[in-house]
């Protein structure tokens, strides 16, 4: 008993060449994503709280301004956190 195969199988097994990058490396996509876990409650909370303390509107800058800072910094802080740490998968 023999067994052939097509042509176009063996097309499609000697183009399968390595992955690409983007698959071998996902420590940069999980750090944006637990970066942005953390980031967005925190400028959401701060921002509520600024609403409740400071007389004006949500587009008053010193209502938004806070939020955005302190969601910048705290989501820069876990990717660097992520990237850099003593667990990081690099």
């Amino acid at each position: 008993m023999t067994v052939t195969r097509s042509d176009s199988t063996a097309d499609v097994e000697a183009d399968s060449g390595p992955a690409p990058a983007v698959s071998d490396s996902p420590s940069l996509r999980t750090a944006v994503a637990y970066a942005l876990l953390f980031s967005v409650p925190v400028g959401v909370g701060v921002t509520v709280m600024m609403t409740r303390v400071v007389p004006g509107s949500l587009t008053t800058p010193l209502v938004v301004g806070p939020g955005l800072l302190l969601g910048i910094a705290v989501f820069a802080l876990v990717v660097v956190a992520a990237r850099s740490g003593e667990n990081a998968t690099n």
